[in-house]
């Protein structure tokens, strides 16, 4: 069944070899695991705000307590698909540029990463590859954050590869599924490559390795046609582990009527699908079924700085997305001005909370040429005022 809306994705899931034969590293990975699937797209997250490590660290151990067995993890996205081709990933570039992949001037990763790892939260970092090159995205991930005990392996929503010439994704190759899973374990021979979509016919047609299947299907009338539908998908792969991303909205109609939703369905698979080894819910509903406390609800002091991004696309006709990044919740007031300096557009003026904003600019209405965005974010910090004011150029071609 089509998953009509692919996230963001990030990583997950554990795994002991394919046919049997199991990790080659001393530090095993699990053998089972529950948790989320996080990205930074925050209009799944109360007041638009991205959730703070406690929260993330709790909603794996919860996930991770309704099964027996089961350690906490997660399914971590750095980077999401834009448009034409490109990535952007949510970490520096360093100075560095590659075809089809974007940066940004902070990193929303490390501070993360080095919470899980003493959580003991296992994580998967996945990108949504776009016509990036994928031994380039597996270098500048694994490379950046192999470090981080708590890292597992790396994934790829296979959706956006290619999103830009194919329909739900170009289909993998048994040499490229060969090629990805020897470069991820070149890194660690413990780290395991997943590969996600919502269709077999997308996986690599013989080639099987160690690697983790995930399915993320939605749109089921009942949780019978879930299950139905993800045995399927576990008795195609098999003998290798599969895991499953669930709980999208527009499933909600069906798994609300139960009193916890993860355990109902988790179970159900895990009772079907004999070589399930992974159950994720996914970030678009995940502070429904596990609400943040008080304490999660915190902004989290981590590197958050106050930054204006510059724009994308850039050069845009009509709309682009312009994105920043306030440190502390703020007033904040975002507005477009011509060359000549006179104002066109006010994209936003209100109070907003700390954390990663975006908002569209749609410049239908006036013509061609350079723009300016201004952004003034006016914050209290240890009880003085103060203001963040910053300006970019942006170009609109038609």
């Amino acid at each position: 069944m089509r998953s009509g809306f692919a996230v963001l994705t990030l990583v997950l899931a554990v795994m002991t070899g394919v046919r049997g034969q199991t990790s080659l590293s001393s530090e095993a990975s699990p053998s089972f695991v529950a948790g989320f699937r996080a990205s930074r797209i925050l209009s799944n997250y109360p007041n638009r705000q991205f959730p703070s490590p406690e929260y993330w660290i709790s909603a794996g151990q919860r996930m991770a307590q309704k099964f027996s067995g089961a350690s906490p993890a997660g399914i971590w996205i750095v980077s999401l698909y834009q448009d034409n081709g490109v990535t952007q990933m949510n970490f520096p570039g360093n100075g560095n540029s590659y075809p089809y992949i974007q940066f940004i001037s902070t990193d929303q990763n490390e501070a993360y990463l080095s919470r899980f790892d003493s959580a003991g939260v296992n994580i998967w970092l996945q990108v949504e590859p776009g016509a990036a090159s994928m031994d380039t995205l597996i270098t500048l991930v694994l490379g950046r954050y192999k470090q981080h005990p708590c890292v597992k392996g790396f994934g790829v929503d296979v959706e956006w590869f290619y999103a830009n010439t194919s329909s739900g994704g170009r289909k993998v190759t048994d040499a490229e599924a060969l090629a990805w899973e020897t470069k991820v374990k070149s890194f660690d021979p413990s780290y395991a490559l997943f590969l996600k979509h919502y269709a077999t016919s997308w996986m690599p047609p013989s080639y099987r390795g160690s690697i983790l299947f995930v399915d993320d299907s939605q749109q089921f009338p009942s949780l019978n046609s879930m299950v139905s539908e993800f045995k399927a998908w576990g008795s195609k792969i098999s003998p290798n582990n599969v895991a499953f991303q669930f709980g999208y909205p527009i499933d909600t109609t069906w798994w609300k009527q139960y009193a916890d939703p993860p355990l109902t369905i988790g179970s159900a698979l895990r009772l079907a699908v004999p070589n399930c080894t992974g159950l994720f819910w996914v970030d678009f509903t995940i502070t429904t079924v596990l609400p943040p406390t008080s304490i999660q609800e915190t902004p989290f002091d981590g590197p958050l700085t106050f930054e204006l991004s510059q724009n994308y696309p850039n050069p845009f006709n009509p709309a682009t997305v312009v994105s920043y990044q306030l440190r502390v919740e703020s007033d904040v007031i975002l507005k477009v001005f011509n060359a000549l300096g006179q104002e066109v557009a006010t994209l936003v003026h209100e109070h907003e909370m700390a954390g990663s904003h975006s908002v569209q600019w749609n410049a239908s209405n006036v013509c061609s040429g350079t723009y300016l965005y201004n952004l003034q974010a006016h914050h209290v910090s240890g009880g003085r005022a103060s203001e963040f004011n910053e300006t970019k150029k942006m170009l609109l071609l038609k």
